[in-house]
């Protein structure tokens, strides 16, 4: 369905709930099959991005195989080099603007790996990936581009999980002795990175041609809440130093179910998401609460009862959902 029209057939219901004479044919309109031009631009670019995603990563690659045999300058040059033509290609050439960008970030990645390795700096592998954040947003903030949101978001995250330490990355079942503020403080600094793109969306001159990126939303949801949802489990395991991490958790996917379900930032994507880690979350308190006891079994035979039940449940929900968003656009 084509996202503009949707929007239109929403913000004309807002306005005039009584007239529903053109809410039929804009329905029509947005589910009509693409048209050959429009396969054939959606097809070129795909591939644009599949090109950059190539050369850069080729780039990095080559330039790894053959290490030994170049020397320092020349592998600085030919990165640097790199760089450049892709940006001076962004700046030319409007076509390929969003492809040249989304390789220029990639060799951007590849040129601060070759100076942390070569020079030494001293600096923690995530102040790489925030560096490599931090300077490609130049060209992100300009292009508008949900392909080039959703890969920064990706990189910003890494930066974000390799600062936070283990309990932010894998280590969030260690025995490791943490403290209920930094997991608080994990998961907030995890909803701002969750809030980037609807703040793009918010802000006029950031705001994207189909107003929410929805992949770069779709991840930054996804991300934070996979890290509420670890984080709240490991808090109901360790209750004695995360004990406050379920339900900080338990409250921020409810926020992000409220959001998907409620406000204008509605997707069942994000719906679907934020509904498994509401069910993780309860299965993670579910357990705890069961194996208490020493009835292994029985307590096994009912975690497994409920498991099914919320797996049936949340699945049952999210297709009414769909159903029901589905007959609201075609009344």
């Amino acid at each position: 369905m084509d996202v503009q029209l949707y929007r239109a057939a929403e913000r004309l219901a807002a306005e005039d709930p009584a007239d529903a004479h053109w809410r039929q044919p804009l329905y029509t309109w947005a589910t009509e099959p693409p048209e050959g031009d429009l396969l054939a631009r959606m097809l070129r670019r795909g591939l644009l991005a599949v090109a950059a995603l190539l050369f850069g990563s080729g780039l990095i690659f080559w330039m790894a195989a053959n290490w030994q045999d170049w020397s320092r300058s020349a592998k600085l040059g030919l990165i640097e080099g790199a760089l450049i033509a892709l940006l001076a290609a962004a700046c030319l050439l409007p076509r390929v603007r969003n492809a040249a960008l989304l390789g220029a970030t990639l060799v951007l990645g590849g040129l601060l790996a070759f100076i942390g390795q070569t020079y030494q700096t001293g600096a923690d592998a995530w102040q790489l990936f925030a560096a490599w954040a931090g300077l490609s947003l130049l060209w992100v903030l300009t292009a508008r581009s949900d392909l080039l949101w959703t890969t920064w978001v990706a990189v910003a995250a890494l930066a974000l999980a390799l600062w936070t330490g283990p309990i932010g990355l894998l280590g969030w079942f260690s025995y490791e002795e943490h403290h209920g503020g930094v997991a608080v403080l994990t998961m907030l600094a995890w909803l701002a990175l969750g809030l980037v793109p609807m703040l793009v969306a918010s802000l006029p001159w950031l705001r994207l041609a189909s107003g929410l990126g929805r992949w770069s939303h779709r991840l930054a949801v996804g991300l934070a809440l996979a890290a509420w949802a670890g984080l709240g489990s490991a808090g109901i395991f360790m209750m004695d130093s995360l004990s406050v991490a379920w339900p900080v958790a338990a409250v921020l996917v409810a926020g992000v179910l409220w959001m998907s379900l409620r406000s204008r930032w509605r997707d069942l994507p994000s719906l679907a998401l934020a509904m498994l880690a509401a069910n993780v979350l309860f299965m993670a308190l579910a357990t705890r609460v069961l194996f208490q006891d020493d009835y292994e079994v029985g307590a096994l035979l009912l975690l497994g009862l409920l498991g099914m039940a919320c797996l049936g449940g949340s699945a049952t929900w999210l297709l009414r959902q769909q159903h029901a968003w589905n007959q609201g656009a075609q009344a």
